[in-house]
């Protein structure tokens, strides 16, 4: 299936020209519906299912740049390969999603993966509550927490922030509760499938928290 640039095309009878507006006609909706609805019904009509689109390059590959507004226009929505400066460890995701307004550029971070879990002060029992892209989280020691992600991400050069819940023992009401990663003597234990939490008091004796959650951001 074609589009047809001259239609109707004056040098064709009526009855030839029905075929091609019609083709047109199903040109149209049938492209139209890969990311939009169009003609489906009432509520969805005019509504997109989705968008898609190239990295923002003008043609530098290399230097990336980014669009500018045009005038009365408020905000650019596109998407951008990042420079070796912004994303410099190996196998980084290097295309994300971007927006520009008058104050300038902002990078939308996409969420990789998140989660809230509680954990019964009792057994120390996992009991998800939300998950985003992680299939598993394992207690193999109090306050320690291993989480494997779903879907690989592309590099270990995520970030993750993360908080919780204190278990309100005697006489600790007041100890805050510090939710941080876990590593070796000399690297980072997290990776592109899995990486590991551990909850300590403030004197760093490791505790068994009443609820964890966390975010991933960026890889």
């Amino acid at each position: 299936m074609s589009w047809e640039t001259t239609a109707p095309d004056g040098t064709k009878s009526v009855k030839a020209n029905e075929a091609i507006l019609q083709a047109n006609t199903t040109y149209t909706e049938t492209e139209m519906n890969k990311d939009h609805f169009w003609n489906i019904g009432a509520d969805e009509d005019g509504h997109h299912k989705f968008a898609q689109m190239p990295k923002y390059t003008d043609g530098a590959v290399a230097t990336p740049t980014s669009p500018t507004l045009d005038t009365g226009m408020d905000l650019v929505y596109f998407s951008r390969l990042k420079t070796a400066v912004e994303a410099p460890a190996a196998g980084a995701q290097n295309v994300q999603p971007y927006s520009r307004d008058a104050s300038g550029i902002s990078q939308l971070l996409g969420m990789r993966a998140c989660c809230v879990f509680d954990v019964n002060a009792g057994t120390g029992a996992i009991t998800p509550l939300y998950i985003h892209n992680i299939s598993s989280i394992i207690n193999p020691f109090t306050g320690i927490y291993g989480i494997t992600f779903n879907t690989e991400l592309p590099s270990s050069s995520y970030m993750v922030l993360a908080n919780g819940m204190k278990y309100e023992a005697a006489g600790t009401q007041d100890e805050p509760l510090i939710v941080s990663l876990t590593s070796g003597a000399t690297t980072a234990s997290k990776s592109t499938t899995s990486f590991s939490l551990i909850t300590t008091n403030k004197s760093g004796t490791v505790v068994r928290p009443l609820q964890v959650s966390f975010v991933v951001f960026g890889g």
